[in-house]
């Protein structure tokens, strides 16, 4: 789109103009914003993921461990 060149626009064109520059500038700092905080949401699902992946693991790993010391006596054939 080419700039327009305000000091040719009637008052009324050229207040509209200022306004949608006005609106179009702050969409884009709220879009920043968001975008930041998408970011910051995606880091902390992350987070817990892993967390709940390590319980998971671990309680997994307690299950082997604890049939493993059951089934020491019994002889496999």
């Amino acid at each position: 789109m080419k700039p327009a060149n305000i000091s040719k626009l009637s008052p009324l064109r050229r207040g509209y103009l200022m306004g949608y520059r006005r609106a179009k500038a702050r969409a884009k700092a709220e879009l920043r914003d968001i975008e930041a905080e998408v970011v910051a949401l995606q880091h902390d699902f992350h987070e817990l993921a892993v967390e709940h992946h390590r319980q998971c693991y671990e309680r997994a790993l307690d299950a082997a461990i604890e049939q493993r010391a059951l089934d020491a006596d019994i002889v496999l054939h």
